[in-house]
């Protein structure tokens, strides 16, 4: 009741929520069946109104991201640990008090970036990121923001498990037939409209809660769209086929792409898995396209450019890839600006962290390239930098 008047759209979720006392969790989680299940013991030693609805909220806002189901496949504790952080802070910036002891907030894992050397992002970034940045930030090698107080002891609050016996105190919205990640996704969806009509949600909450209802779009697709878009851009005049209007006037002749020219993150905040993603997409794409592909790749610096055809450059990429070090755009670009040709495609492919990014120098020389290419995509797993005259594809 309370929180309904402080809070509406949080309150409408809360409602939907099956809750069970539960004597086989330590403390408090959710599950993958949907359920969130509550140590009644634990429960008393919680002091006050504030701390309650501080655990109740935190805990329901993990079912309406579903990050029970998000979390499968990924490092079990780390995700527990950068979705703790973003609805830590999302409640934080709402104005709940949490309860006494340790919780994570963007301070301390920004605190363990800087520790380790990492100041990849800034902590108003750190604050407005989503999980899965969090996750992938937390998740790079020789970072040193592991798991802390309750996920350090192995006490996660997100987990993989069937439906629960115990004391149900509120059955919730659960429905039997029903998968419970897509019923949880109707029902976020349907807090959403009825916050948004009667004019009491937050802007960033709704921006926030769209974002996690979109679906997943397919970024080999739009990948392989944004190419064939940019081939054929560049018109000319040749004799060889009449102009339609005017048998005595040229006609016009698209040029197809001559060469993809990529720029390959071998950086060491990128791991083996996405290169070899990378690189597997590399080579389809030259296969379906047909096309030369040159491939350069750089981290701090700039390395020998790969040359190659649809049928070896799978062999030849993977074989003659260097890198590891720091993330600098900057030489890749001046080499790319040496080797461009008109009507050339420019992919980047990247994890998004690059020191100079925001460089003024690096962004004249990346306008110069843009000029000169038929279009420039750059693909990210990471961060999503603002670049001119680029599409911006995010891999999940």
């Amino acid at each position: 009741t309370v929180l309904f008047i402080r809070a509406p759209f949080l309150a409408l979720l809360l409602r939907r929520v099956r809750i069970i006392l539960s004597g086989d969790v330590q403390t408090v989680c959710v599950t993958t069946a949907g359920e969130l299940l509550l140590n009644p013991f634990f429960w008393q030693t919680l002091h006050g109104i504030e701390a309650k609805i501080f655990l109740l909220l935190h805990e329901t806002l993990h079912l309406g991201f579903r990050h029970p189901w998000l979390s499968l496949g990924r490092d079990p504790a780390l995700y527990n640990t950068a979705a703790d952080m973003v609805v830590n802070e999302m409640l934080l910036r709402h104005g709940f008090q949490p309860p006494r002891g340790k919780f994570v907030t963007a301070d301390m894992v920004y605190t363990a970036f800087n520790l380790c050397g990492k100041k990849t992002i800034t902590l108003k970034e750190l604050k407005q990121a989503s999980v899965e940045e969090v996750y992938r930030l937390i998740n790079q090698p020789g970072t040193s923001a592991k798991p802390t107080g309750n996920h350090a002891a192995g006490l996660m609050d997100l987990v993989d498990g069937e439906k629960q016996d115990g004391l149900v105190v509120q059955e919730g919205a659960l429905i039997e037939e029903e998968e419970p990640e897509k019923r949880w996704r109707e029902i976020m969806a349907e807090a959403l409209v009825a916050a948004r009509n009667a004019g009491v949600l937050p802007g960033d909450t709704e921006r926030t809660v769209t974002t996690s209802l979109q679906p997943r779009i397919d970024w080999r697709r739009t990948l392989r769209v944004s190419l064939l878009e940019g081939a054929g851009r560049m018109v000319v005049n040749t004799w060889q086929y009449p102009s339609r209007r005017n048998m005595f006037l040229p006609g016009l002749k698209r040029l197809g792409l001559q060469t993809v020219r990529i720029l390959l993150d071998c950086s060491g905040s990128v791991r083996n898995e996405t290169l070899q993603c990378f690189v597997s997409e590399i080579f389809s794409l030259a296969a379906s396209l047909r096309c030369d592909v040159s491939i350069i790749p750089w981290d701090a610096q700039v390395y020998r450019s790969i040359r190659a055809s649809a049928y070896n450059i799978k062999d030849s990429a993977l074989r003659c890839l260097r890198g590891g070090g720091g993330t600098v755009l900057q030489p890749a670009l001046r080499q790319l600006h040496h080797e461009i040709r008109h009507q050339d495609m420019v992919l980047i492919l990247s994890d998004g962290y690059i020191s100079d990014i925001t460089a003024k120098d690096t962004l004249d020389l990346y306008r110069k390239v843009a000029r000169r290419a038929a279009g420039m995509i750059f693909v990210t797993t990471g961060n999503k930098p603002r670049l001119p005259h680029t599409k911006i594809i995010a891999i999940d």
